[in-house]
């Protein structure tokens, strides 16, 4: 039996977001813009059809946006992300009209895509532009990483979470906190990650990292509060298994093969179990260990389930977070990549290992962001 149809103004939000975060991964030429500015036109003229109107209007009103006068509903990822564009752009107003041409279309998403201020046309109206976009891409050059203080405070957490795990733990939590604290602090577009040393540190500068950019991604979605605390906790534990693997696994230069390669592969059940035993720990960080290394599509990877499964939303945005942050840090086994790379990297998986929208809103992010990378960027 099939569900109702879905609502014409929540499809044109959901082929705005994809128009908007497949330019962020593609170039403006690229065949998959055009067919995704087509397909927003397309959702454009159906939704003025279903409600009879030459033109549909959104409006910005604190947390949410209104159609008419019904709010959008906020249950939707893509409705998060749609909210989360407006504010950060500061439009408060914005009016598509029947006509709009995929050329205008494609100048719209532009500047929601890499960075810019918003601009009308004559099918596009843009009210109220508040935000200073230009001067906070031009601040993110001159944005230093988290403070040696901050990194240094976050270690001895870690020291205190490998000693104690449950007294440990309430010290990673306030680490947190803290990561969050210095996003809300920064410019909006700028995502401050910590630099590698040292190869020895390199899981505890690879999970602060990991964090940082989970969190960046859930805020893009209008996750926060305690709720985005325990979801960037989680990502900052995705690798605590590693911390059983023996030094000469974790660091060996070259492709692990064999029983080295088996070894590895069991620190997401390692993590997982380990975490079990904490009390106080949040089941959500159990899983995320556990799921981190879990395809999207479902087909098997490591650890394997029972059951086959995708893995849980926090998990996948863990796992885009980890494969970005390793390709774009020296390693003792691999070059760092350029940013770039790593975002194709991440595009060739879309589909298979990441959720394709989950890795064209993290490809936005990553492209608007002024990333204060170890050596990678």
């Amino acid at each position: 039996m099939n569900g109702p149809a879905p609502d014409p103004i929540d499809r044109l939000v959901v082929q705005l977001d994809q128009a908007i975060n497949c330019r962020a991964l593609y170039s403006a030429t690229h065949p998959n813009v055009l067919r995704a500015t087509e397909r927003m036109v397309a959702a454009l003229e159906a939704a003025c059809d279903a409600r009879h109107e030459a033109a549909i209007t959104f409006l910005a009103v604190g947390d949410d946006v209104v159609v008419g006068r019904e709010p959008l509903g906020r249950g939707s990822l893509y409705v998060e992300q749609f909210v989360h564009l407006l504010t950060r752009r500061g439009v408060e107003r914005l009016t598509l009209a029947r006509g709009l041409t995929a050329d205008e279309c494609r100048a719209f998403v532009e500047p929601f895509a890499v960075g810019g201020v918003p601009a009308g046309s004559a099918h596009v109206e843009v009210g109220r532009v508040k935000a200073k976009v230009k001067e906070g891409l031009e601040a993110a050059a001159s944005h230093e990483p988290l403070s040696s203080r901050s990194l240094d405070e976050a270690r001895e957490a870690f020291t205190a979470f490998r000693r104690d795990g449950r007294g440990g733990l309430r010290r990673l939590e306030d680490v947190v906190w803290g990561l969050i604290e210095g996003l809300s602090r920064a410019t909006r577009e700028v995502i401050p990650l910590a630099p590698l040393k040292d190869h020895d540190e390199y899981t505890f500068v690879h999970s602060i990292n990991v964090s940082l950019l989970t969190i960046a991604q859930a805020r893009a979605f209008g996750i926060q509060g305690d709720k985005l605390h325990d979801l960037g906790t989680a990502a900052l534990l995705h690798d605590v298994g590693k911390l059983k693997i023996p030094l000469e696994v974790l660091n060996r230069p070259g492709r692990l093969e064999g029983e080295q390669w088996k070894i590895m592969q069991g620190h997401a059940e390692l993590g997982a179990r380990h975490l079990c035993g904490i009390e106080g720990c949040r089941p959500l960080a159990v899983l995320v260990a556990y799921e981190h290394h879990m395809r999207y599509d479902g087909v098997p990877s490591y650890p394997q389930p029972r059951q086959a499964r995708r893995p849980n939303l926090v998990s996948q945005l863990t796992s885009i977070s980890d494969v970005f942050d390793a390709l774009c840090t020296t390693r003792p086994y691999s070059k760092a990549r350029p940013r770039d790379v790593a975002l194709g990297v991440l595009a060739e998986r879309a589909g298979t290992f990441h959720d394709p929208f989950l890795v064209e809103s993290f490809a936005r992010i990553v492209t608007e962001s002024g990333l204060a990378l170890g050596d990678g960027s």
